[in-house]
Order: C-alpha cells, then sequence, then structure tokens
C-alpha cells in the first residue's frame, strides 16, 4: 500500500514540470496587435491514434508475455504429473495445474478472437 501511495505521489508532483516543459515549447504567432504566444501539445508516448490501436497494442503485449507463460505452466504440469508417481493428491494437483493453464490459454485466444470480432462489427457500422 505505501508503494502505490508513494508512486502516485510522484505522478501527481510531476505532472505540473511535464507540463511546464511541454507548454515552453510553445511558438510564438505574431498578429494584427502583436505577437501570442501559443502552448505547446502534450506528444502522445503510447503512438496510439485511436482506442483500438490501444488496445490492440495492449493485446499484442499480453499474447506475448501470456503465450510465454503458458508454455511455461503447460511444461511445469507435466513435470508434476512425471514426480506425482502413485500419490493421487500430487496426481490431481497436476491436473489442476494443466487444466488452469489450458483454460488461460483459451482465455489469452479467446480475447485475440474477440477483440477481432468486435473490431470488425464496429468497421462494418462505420459508414
Amino acid at each position: 500500500m505505501k508503494y502505490l501511495f508513494w508512486s502516485l505521489a510522484a505522478f501527481l508532483l510531476s505532472a505540473p514540470q511535464a507540463f511546464a516543459a511541454c507548454a515552453a515549447q510553445g511558438g510564438t504567432a505574431t498578429t494584427q496587435g502583436g505577437s501570442v504566444t501559443t502552448p505547446g501539445r502534450l506528444p502522445n508516448p503510447i503512438k496510439a491514434q485511436s482506442f483500438q490501436d490501444l488496445a490492440d497494442t495492449f493485446l499484442d503485449i499480453a499474447s506475448n508475455i501470456g503465450g510465454i507463460l503458458a508454455v511455461f505452466f503447460i511444461i511445469y504440469s507435466g513435470f508434476l504429473f512425471v514426480t506425482a508417481g502413485a500419490n493421487e493428491t500430487k496426481r490431481s494437483d497436476a491436473k489442476k495445474a494443466l487444466l488452469y493453464a489450458v483454460i488461460g490459454t483459451a482465455i489469452l485466444v479467446g480475447a485475440r478472437g474477440l477483440s477481432l470480432i468486435i473490431c470488425s462489427t464496429v468497421e462494418s457500422l462505420t459508414p
């Protein structure tokens, strides 16, 4: 909880400096009465132009990390099966581990598929 508090406090204290640095990049525009300083624009650090681009980027990252973790947990559950031997409780724990790894992989693949279905539906509705 302390870590969350200090992280939030650091973010809130650094936001005005970021805005001031960005506003200092503004230019001057000349009008008939004189020059007017225009504030600068905040750069887009995400490089996403829409929410769909942001969701695609997030899903790409989650798919890459989740795919690696899924392979690791499937291998781990196989290791549990091998080391269980005749012990029924260890074997049931290995079955649960394999089931959870497969369910997690299915959720990961389903999220990507659901995202594609929603995006294609929204694009077909747009005139």
